[in-house]
């Protein structure tokens, strides 16, 4: 059932590339969704900041209180925590539904299915952009100097990027076909979140820290998180982020070769 030939792994394989290359469309197309979503609005993409600055801000107070944690070492954590929580989940959620939405594309002219997982991308590195005003404003109120691992912090990005885009395609294929699966992500995020250390430090779990430790996104978070509160991203975290994109690449890449010529037809 799930036979790939090599002719299909060619076209999949010509189809990440094209998307690759066009990477200018897919660009401009995620900057045409955030102008479309606030032609109207009088603040327009600012709104997206605010509404993020309220929720890192009383998690952070929350996070505070609950786990008895100084407010100057809670508030940069949690906050840089949930930025990078919402860019990766917000990547995650949209890929979910993304050929379902890119359907009027996709069903009328050829363009690489993978333009639209670069969509998706692009638009939340945009929309990171600016809610990272908020930690850059608890940054500097509490004196919060990055590590000197901050030159590694676009390697870092880059990688966490590619460890996602194939969640992303992955998530995009089978939500095409099944039209449940968008729920069923995001019930599953909503659960998941209280497994990552964003709002507690790994060490406040004591003897269940492998509940974090063995959570690949406590890992890809910490690559982001690490440098700019001060610290390095351990070994592990690298080696995990790592092993996850491959194995997903690999897996995701094979899986996408089999659908790949069904996808228009579930639309």
């Amino acid at each position: 059932m799930f036979a790939v030939t090599h002719g299909q792994i060619v076209a999949a394989g010509m189809d990440l590339q094209a998307g690759g290359r066009d990477w200018r469309l897919s660009r401009l197309l995620a900057w045409q969704d955030i102008k479309q979503r606030y032609r109207r609005s009088t603040l327009g993409p600012i709104w997206l900041t605010l509404s993020s600055g309220i929720q890192m801000l009383t998690m952070s107070v929350v996070s505070s209180f609950l786990f008895n944690t100084p407010v100057q070492k809670a508030l940069p954590f949690v906050c840089a925590g949930m930025l990078f929580w919402q860019f990766i989940t917000g990547m995650i959620n949209e890929g979910a539904g993304l050929f379902v939405s890119s359907s009027g594309y996709l069903t009328q002219i050829k363009i690489p299915f993978t333009v639209f997982v670069m969509q998706v991308v692009w638009r939340n590195l945009f929309i990171s952009a600016h809610n990272a005003v908020t930690y850059i404003v608890v940054a500097f109120v509490f004196g919060v100097v990055p590590s000197a691992a901050i030159l590694l912090w676009p390697l870092g990005l880059a990688l966490d990027v590619i460890c996602m885009s194939w969640v992303i395609l992955f998530c995009a294929i089978v939500s095409a076909r099944y039209r449940d699966v968008p729920v069923m992500i995001q019930n599953f995020l909503t659960v998941i979140v209280w497994l990552t250390p964003l709002m507690y430090f790994p060490e406040q779990l004591g003897q269940k820290r492998y509940l974090a430790d063995y959570n690949p996104f406590t890992h890809i978070i910490a690559l982001l998180r690490e440098p700019l509160l001060g610290g390095t991203p351990t070994l592990n975290d690298w080696l995990v982020v790592l092993s996850v994109a491959i194995v997903g690449w690999m897996g995701t890449l094979l899986f996408f070769a089999r659908f790949r010529a069904r996808i228009v037809y579930w639309l």
